[in-house]
């Protein structure tokens, strides 16, 4: 491969990683429209007349706030219910929940140790400033909303019980209650339809409506900004983009503004979540089917702006015989992205975290990390003893990796005279490198493992930093928020972060100090390109992950210095009695 031909691929490299990180993947269609595992849904039933259809049956209660109505219109239906609001607020050490009349929802969770702006005392709060409670019910179809106000049935300290009753017969029950103990970002809910009448009716699908998490300034492209669910067997995750025109790139990936995305599968479980926070409803017995939406097709406000995912799941509550109740029960965590209580909750919640492939080494980097933190107690200071323990365990394989660069850099020439010798003969030349390797006790392999085995430490660091509350607002040295750049000041709009250029510096020292393992042209220039490209890659990355690789990079000069104290002579007489001792254990075989 020549320099041009180099050069080019370098920038090819740019430009798909770019591309990457502006172009999010469009919704896969089998997310859309599976029909894989669903759950069976109770047949409608066909015996009332055209006036008895569900809008009768809820005594007109239901307002269509979907995306056919307009603003005007929508801000009339909530006028007569707003009048007559009451409020209940319920709380234990974690959390501040405060319940609606209307809807019998949730209004909004306060996390009462998660500030919403880092240095202010004002809390994070869940569906602030949202118009519709989270948890509202919809019947028949996901913007079909039962929004009149219910009466507080029942309340002690630790739970409420909301009721409507329609003139239809049909009697709703919503009741909350908070953990005080195991989990105490979890509420228990129950929705209970009675119908007390001598006469059947079919309220047909049930829509629980999940409610919206607001963007965070450090997923800029909105990759955890989403609604997902889980079917058993594996989680998908509807991103804000996904409602986006797409222009796509040389006609891939080109996709149409869409204002619904819907699909009939089963639901273990449905969500809704930013980077840091997420709302997880798991009902006891599984929904089946879903519907997201931006968020602005709620929120008059956003004008247009369709940074949050909204999201329902739906159930076949169906047909309610006369004397009979149908009841959803659930479990709705409404809290930080803690890997420990998604754990405990017992149906793969934690899937939320979407660590990625490296999934198993993201969490037991968070649990180790959890553990040092403990000791520790600063994040900074965690992520440089974590590198260590890593640098430690790796110790053996770079050691190696180190050994077989020098012992390399030792045989280029008797190698040059191999090619050249036997330029004609590929055979002949494999045969005899293979030797000189064998006779020299040196495994090219060596010096490739080392790295192989740190990508997957990377990555699984790089998704886990990257998702878990702990780095929120999390502090170090000059750094604000290791969740973040740590950006000094920008240029223009350029912004200027500090710690990505001292990680290139490490980089380019550490070329310096590591032996070269061949002559050849490309090689070199790859050597010499690396820091510049990972430079490149790593710059708006959050500074927890560049600290990362910063000492990751000191510690391996470090080490290269120690191993440098060992000349070439040294090796050698090393690599003679390891030679004698194979021998000797030959002849007394």
């Amino acid at each position: 491969m020549d320099k041009k031909s180099f050069l080019i691929g370098i920038v090819c490299i740019g430009i798909a990683f770019a591309l990457m990180i502006r172009q999010s993947l469009p919704l896969r269609e089998e997310i859309v429209d599976s029909q894989r595992d669903a759950v069976p849904q109770k047949k409608v039933s066909q015996k009332f007349d055209e006036e008895e259809k569900l809008e009768d049956i809820l005594d007109n209660a239901i307002d269509d706030v979907g995306v056919e109505i307009r603003e005007t219109q929508r801000e009339k239906k909530f006028d007569y219910a707003l009048k007559e609001q009451k409020f209940v607020t319920l709380e234990n050490d974690e959390i501040r929940v405060r319940f609606s009349t209307i809807g019998g929802g949730i209004q909004e969770v306060e996390f009462k140790k998660y500030p919403a702006i880092r240095g202010r005392e004002k809390r994070f709060v869940f569906n602030e400033n949202m118009p519709l409670p989270s948890l509202v019910l919809a019947f028949g179809s996901a913007n079909k909303l039962l929004l009149k106000n219910y009466e507080i049935f029942a309340q002690t300290k630790e739970s409420v019980t909301f009721r409507k009753a329609m003139k239809s017969g049909i009697i709703i029950e919503r009741e909350y209650k908070l953990s005080q103990n195991d989990i105490p970002y979890v509420i228990r809910t129950s929705q209970r339809f009675t119908n007390p009448s001598e006469k059947d009716y079919d309220l047909g699908a049930v829509f629980v409506d999940l409610g919206s998490f607001p963007p965070t300034a450090s997923d800029a492209m909105g990759d955890y900004l989403n609604f997902g669910y889980y079917d058993g067997k594996k989680a998908h995750f509807i991103k804000a983009s996904d409602f986006r025109t797409r222009s796509g790139f040389l006609g891939m990936g080109k996709a149409p503004a869409r204002q619904q995305i819907s699909g009939e599968d089963r639901i273990v479980w449905g969500s809704v979540k930013n980077q840091f926070f997420t709302g997880i409803f798991t009902p006891n017995v599984a929904g089946c089917g879903f519907v997201a939406m931006p968020k602005d097709v709620f929120d008059p406000s956003s004008n247009g702006n369709s940074e949050s995912v909204w999201g329902s799941v739906k159930f076949p509550v169906g047909r309610i015989n006369a004397g009979e109740t149908e009841v959803i029960n659930g479990e709705f965590y409404i809290g930080p992205k803690d890997y420990v209580f998604l754990n405990r909750l017992g149906k793969d919640q934690d899937l939320v975290m979407q660590f990625g492939i490296f999934g198993f080494v993201s969490k037991l980097l968070l649990v180790l990390m959890k553990g040092i933190h403990f000791l520790m107690g600063n994040w900074g200071v965690t992520i440089i003893v974590l590198t260590l323990l890593v640098k430690l365990l790796l110790w053996p394989l770079t050691t190696a990796q180190v050994r077989s660069s020098r012992k390399m850099s030792r045989l280029q020439e008797p190698l040059k005279k191999i090619k050249e010798k036997y330029r004609d003969n590929p055979q002949k030349l494999q045969a005899e490198t293979l030797k000189l390797f064998r006779e020299n006790q040196v495994n090219p392999a060596a010096g490739c493992l080392p790295v192989f085995i740190q990508i997957p430490i990377f990555l699984g660091l790089y998704f886990m930093l990257r998702t878990t509350a702990e780095m929120r607002f999390a502090s170090f040295l000059w750094i604000p928020d290791l969740s973040l750049p740590d950006t000094l000041f920008t240029l223009g709009s350029f912004p200027v972060n500090l710690l990505p250029l001292i990680m290139g510096a490490t980089m380019m020292w550490q070329m310096k100090v590591m032996p070269t393992p061949s002559v050849d042209g490309m090689q070199r220039w790859v050597f010499k390109l690396m820091p510049l490209l990972c430079l490149f890659f790593c710059y708006n990355f959050p500074s927890a992950l560049v600290l990362y690789w910063t000492v990751q990079n000191l510690l391996t000069i470090a080490q290269q210095i120690i191993l440098n104290g060992k000349n070439d002579d040294a090796l050698l007489i090393e690599d003679s009695e390891i030679t004698n001792l194979k021998k000797k254990k030959k002849i007394g075989e």
